[in-house]
This record gives structure tokens, C-alpha cells and sequence, in this order.
């Protein structure tokens, strides 16, 4: 779904591909002037649906469009995506982040930032852009990661759990009689039938991981002041109950691709 798409002059896309949905921003001079979902599956079979609904508005978000940086954790989303690209606009210059690009922004104490997704890593300048360290960065996305920048800006590494989408597809395939659902936050805490149970164990079981792991994280990990940020597209979802966040950033890896596009474009 496009939001708020306008045409305007010296537009440059930023993409962010992720295993289930594909955010595009388009932006002018720094500052982010419309943005653009689509599910992840789209462009992996984008040459068998051929010009969809979806495609045609990519086709039209990019119309104004002058240069085109991407970076993503699935690589055949991120081949096809390129491909679909080059054949609507094949005067747009094509920027592939790599990891070892992304380490010019941030520093590591790690021995092979490149087993860390790209995604992480954005999220953690954006933030250190916004917010003084040390952070903690909570992202519901397909997987819920967690992300820890130090004291002294570096990215410091994190933990990876299963999705709410995942745990809730992993449960109704696992069984034989529990139904899939759909997420939300459950009236009370005691589901008085299946679908009700099982709502609020995803919903309360997910406020108490992240809960104990940011509890875990600030005493184990010399952050005991940290600040912590959510973002991913059902972080929105927890702000009611989730005690342990300082900040809610939608779009916090977009806000790292426009200073990663700044630095790339002065």
C-alpha cells in the first residue's frame, strides 16, 4: 500500500527488503516525503503475476525517481526487486548495500559483522543518530530482535526469537486442533475458550519476553541506563504494555537509510 506518494523533483528511493514486506521511501533532500509497502512474495514472483496491482504502483513510486538504494536480507527478493527495476527504468542508477559498507557508519565489537543482518545494523545508526548510548533496539519483525549498541557507539550484537507471526503460524501448524488466529491484544488475561487462550498467550507471552530480556539485558550487559527503542511493523501494537520502551520509531530503518543516502550522495 503506497502512503502519502506525491511527485516532486531530485527524488531518490530507499529500500528496505525484509522477509515478509518490502518498504520503499522516497526522499528529497534528506527528508523522507512518501513511503510505499508491498509484500515481500510480490517480487520474488514478480515475473509470473507480470504488472499487478502492487507492481503498477511500484512502477509509479518510482516514476520520479533518480537513483535507487536497496538493501535486504533476502537475497532472491533483493535479485528479482533489482531486475524489476532495471526493466521499468533502465536510466536509474542501482546502489546494492553491503555490509562492509554499512561498517564505515558504526563500529563493532564483533568478529564478522557480516553474519549480522543488515537490518540490525541500519537500526543501530539511525539510533545512534537520534539517541545517546547505550540502546537497546527491540524490532518486531518476522523474527523479534533484540540489539544492543555500548556505551562508546558500538554495535555490540543482540538475540534473535521467533516472530509473532511465526509463533502463531508454528502453533496452529504443530497441532491438530488449534486454529490459526490473528494477532491482537486480548480483552483479559484467562482465555475462556481456544482462540481466546491462545491470544493472550502470544500477546502476554511476548510482553514478557521482551520485558525480561531488556530487564536481563540492562543488568547483564553494562546498560543499566540504556534506552530502548522499538520499532517493526507490530511493535505499535505493544505500546499499551510494554513499560520497558523509551521510544517507538516506525521507521527507524528508513531514518538509517537516509543517512546512509546522505553520506553516499555528498
Amino acid at each position: 500500500m503506497q502512503e502519502n506518494c506525491h511527485l516532486t523533483i531530485n527524488v531518490r528511493t530507499i529500500v528496505d527488503i525484509g522477509n515478509t514486506n518490502i518498504l520503499f521511501g522516497n526522499i528529497v533532500k534528506g527528508e523522507l516525503i512518501s513511503q510505499m509497502r508491498i509484500e515481500t512474495s510480490v517480487i520474488v514472483n514478480a515475473q509470473k503475476n507480470n504488472m499487478s496491482t502492487d507492481l503498477v504502483e511500484l512502477k509509479n513510486f518510482l516514476s520520479n525517481s533518480k537513483s535507487v538504494i536497496i538493501s535486504g536480507v533476502v537475497p532472491n527478493a533483493q535479485y528479482e526487486l533489482t531486475n524489476f527495476i532495471k526493466s521499468i527504468r533502465d536510466d536509474l542508477k542501482i546502489v546494492e548495500l553491503r555490509t562492509s559498507d554499512l561498517e564505515k557508519f558504526i563500529s563493532f565489537t564483533l568478529d564478522n559483522p557480516s553474519e549480522v543482518g543488515d537490518d540490525r545494523i541500519i537500526n543501530a545508526i539511525a539510533a545512534v543518530k537520534q539517541y545517546e548510548p547505550p540502546l537497546i533496539i527491540v524490532d518486531f519483525g518476522t523474527a523479534t530482535t533484540l540489539d544492543v549498541v555500548d556505551k562508546n557507539a558500538s554495535y555490540a550484537g543482540g538475540l534473535i526469537c521467533p516472530g509473532v507471526n511465526l509463533s502463531i503460524k508454528s502453533l496452529s501448524d504443530g497441532t491438530a486442533l488449534l486454529p490459526q488466529i490473528d494477532f491482537k491484544r486480548p480483552a483479559q488475561l484467562i482465555g475462556k475458550d481456544t482462540i481466546h487462550a491462545m491470544e493472550s498467550g502470544i500477546y502476554w507471552g511476548y510482553i514478557s519476553l521482551i520485558e525480561g530480556l531488556v530487564d536481563k539485558l540492562k543488568k547483564e550487559n553494562d546498560c543499566l541506563n540504556a534506552k530502548t527503542i522499538a520499532t517493526g511493523g507490530l511493535s505499535k501494537l505493544f505500546a499499551k504494555d510494554l513499560n520497558c520502551i523509551n521510544y517507538f520509531e516506525n521507521d527507524l530503518t528508513l531514518n538509517g537509510l537516509i543517512i546512509i543516502s546522505k553520506k553516499i550522495y555528498e
